[in-house]
């Protein structure tokens, strides 16, 4: 089968053999790609010895086939490896949360170029900020925007209504989004949104000037609602959530 070209970024590795991994990337043109990457743990291979998540390069692979579930992985070409973000505790978690969510939401070889670059931005601008949990806030609504999970803020999204000033409104991931009063009674699993939070919602702009409690607290509903579409509770969105709120103390 005719070699693939592309510019990736590893989202994550696991050991295969002694001396061979798995690993997720993220391609520019072909979106996400699990291969085997043969030999790739030896010193003195041509991927110098190992791939790192987090890291970016030109990458050759061959796509799966009937015979193999996974796509071989040629070659792989470091280009960036955004050492920055191995500096700090919590702005590294960010990144792997980003990227496990990245790797989660979408499906192999379904091309994304806009999420690969946004992706590539954050992690460029996160080697730079004391301020991580506003890069993840804005990727997480980033990357449910462009796979067509993107959260109606304005409707209700049981009715479809216009919803209502200075009333209270709750969000449910079962529906979908926002809920108006008058169908928030036949709907048990919600979550009330504070006013403030559904302004940064609604407006992203806003999470530059937010105060750090009102990011975490917009990444806590959307959490939840992640872990509502996932099915289940990862280990790095609880610990990423912790060290976030650790930040607050």
């Amino acid at each position: 089968m005719t070699a693939i070209k592309d510019q990736a970024i590893c989202l994550s590795t696991r050991k295969y053999s002694e001396s061979s991994q798995v690993v997720t990337l993220f391609g520019r043109e072909h979106g996400k790609i699990k291969a085997l990457a043969k030999g790739s743990r030896r010193p003195k291979s041509r991927f110098g010895g190992g791939i790192e998540p987090l890291t970016c390069g030109n990458v050759i692979f061959s796509p799966a086939s009937a015979e193999a579930s996974l796509s071989s992985l040629i070659e792989f070409d470091l280009t960036e490896s955004f050492a920055g973000l191995r500096n700090n505790l919590l702005t590294l978690h960010c990144a792997q949360y980003a990227g496990f969510l990245l790797g989660e939401f979408t499906e192999e070889l379904d091309p994304h170029e806009e999420l690969f670059d946004s992706f590539c931005d954050c992690l460029e601008n996160w080697q730079g900020t004391d301020r991580p949990g506003e890069l993840l806030l804005w990727f997480i609504l980033t990357l449910l925007e462009k796979i067509g999970l993107g959260i109606q803020w304005q409707r209700c999204s049981a009715c479809s209504r216009e919803l209502p000033t200075r009333r209270r409104l709750y969000f449910s991931s079962s529906v979908g989004g926002l809920i108006c009063p008058d169908c928030e009674p036949a709907v048990i699993e919600k979550k009330y949104i504070d006013p403030v939070i559904l302004e940064i919602f609604r407006d992203p702009s806003r999470v530059s000037s937010a105060k750090s409690n009102q990011v975490v607290d917009a990444l806590d509903l959307l959490n939840y609602h992640l872990r509502e579409q996932l099915g289940k509770e990862p280990k790095i969105m609880i610990f990423t959530n912790q060290l976030l709120r650790q930040q607050l103390r």
